[in-house]
């Protein structure tokens, strides 16, 4: 992963501490439930498909990063 600088204020995900404009950041992919889960379905003779989670990216401070080894130093 490599840091982005930031074009906007966020809170951080794992700490929810403020991340001010011009800050350096790191991107995470997170999963919640379980992708690979999904099927197929047929409703009223459409194909429908039914996700059993999803991924998501969230953004991570310099300090967090480090903190927890996503990054080092």
């Amino acid at each position: 992963m490599k840091f982005t600088k930031s074009r906007k204020q966020f809170d951080c995900y794992i700490c929810k501490s403020p991340v001010q404009k011009g800050a350096l950041y790191a991107k995470k992919s997170v999963t919640i439930g379980r992708p690979q889960d999904s099927y197929m379905e047929n409703r009223n003779g459409i194909p429908v498909m039914v996700e059993m989670g999803f991924r998501d990216t969230v953004k991570i401070c310099a300090i967090c990063c480090y903190k927890v080894r996503i990054l080092s130093p």
